[in-house]
């Protein structure tokens, strides 16, 4: 008897975990996606990111700007949840860093259904580069879109990042 209600009460258990899990995930609204069906970064990333390296490199080229690329976990990391909230939508980051760059979002998906396409492309890309298996981590190229000027891994204090993409991409924002 002991035995049976331990299994009736484990199974009771886990179907309440399951339908919870459940009921959360149908509560999340689905990511927006572009006309290819890639997904576009959360609303703490801001807007105006590439999602392909050729696209960035196409506007850098152009507008003779460096590439910001910011490789993150939004979805799982909450390093960098922290690092899109607090930096990424900082005033500071929006009027001094963002004009002055080329952005390219990168997203490494954990929780989240991602193309096929999206995820084998960012990881070509990752593993192109050499980036360090740290989220979220800042490469940041010239504008040829080929030569590394450096890399930020983690997410420093604000002032600090700010500073070192600066720094590494020859541009001029106010202290």
């Amino acid at each position: 008897m002991t035995s049976l209600f331990r299994y009736v009460f484990t199974a009771a258990a886990v179907c309440a975990v399951l339908l919870s899990a459940s009921a959360l995930r149908a509560a999340d609204p689905a990511p927006k996606t572009d006309e290819s069906g890639w997904i576009l970064p959360g609303a703490n990333a801001g807007t105006g990111w590439h999602l392909r390296l050729k696209d960035a490199r196409a506007e850098a080229a152009k507008d003779e700007k460096p590439i910001l690329i910011v490789f993150s976990g939004p979805d799982w990391s909450s390093g960098s949840k922290r690092f899109e909230s607090s930096i990424l939508k900082s005033k500071e980051f929006t009027t001094s860093v963002r004009p002055a760059v080329v952005g390219l979002y990168i997203q490494h998906f954990v929780t989240v259904a991602a193309p096929e396409t999206q995820v084998d492309s960012n990881q070509s890309l990752r593993k192109a580069l050499a980036v360090p298996p740290v989220y979220p981590c800042t490469v940041i190229l010239a504008s040829d879109g080929k030569k590394i000027l450096g890399v930020i891994p983690g997410a420093p204090e604000k002032k600090a990042y700010l500073r070192q993409v600066a720094k590494l991409a020859g541009i001029a924002i106010p202290e």
